[in-house]
């Protein structure tokens, strides 16, 4: 008895030093709505940021896309962002308004970022919660953007995921 009291013990000493610390980038209410909001940023390259965000009991992916040279094309409210799981499971995304792209340029480079954010349903969400993403592809007007994520970045982003459910 003495054994199982201790393996008991053990086990939920483990499991606590093991629970996940959920650090966000930003946790505050909303101003226009009053409601909570929780996001996690995760850097998955110089060129791709992906958002985690808990608004109210909405869920959002929000972007931060860095293009070389100076597009035009805007991202349209109902473009898609497809994101595609290690086990081949995919989910699909719309982005909630249009989003314009924001050129920059100077003696050197020229530059064009975009700030979509996609509306993501609960099942979904889960799905985020428990698989790793392989990559995601973003549409806009015809054209795409692929984002290979490795297993790192997605790890991080399906611990994101799940600090902000």
């Amino acid at each position: 008895m003495k054994k199982i009291l201790t393996l008991l013990c053990l086990c939920a000493f483990l499991s606590h030093t093991h629970a996940q610390k959920c650090t966000f980038t930003k946790e505050e209410t909303d101003s226009k709505s009053g409601l909570p909001v929780k996001s996690i940023m995760t850097s998955v390259t110089n060129q791709f940021i992906v958002w985690t965000i808990k608004e109210a009991d909405q869920y959002k992916l929000g972007l931060e896309i860095t293009m070389s040279g100076l597009q035009k094309e805007n991202i349209r409210k109902g473009d898609t962002l497809t994101i595609m799981f290690g086990n081949y499971e995919t989910i699909l995304a719309f982005a909630n308004e249009q989003y314009s792209p924001v050129g920059k340029a100077n003696d050197l480079t020229e530059i064009t970022n975009y700030f979509p954010f996609y509306n993501v349903n609960n099942d979904d969400w889960m799905k985020l919660c428990s698989n790793n993403i392989q990559y995601m592809k973003v549409g806009f007007k015809g054209d795409y953007v692929n984002i290979e994520l490795n297993e790192g970045k997605a790890k991080k982003i399906k611990a994101a995921a799940v600090c902000v459910k």
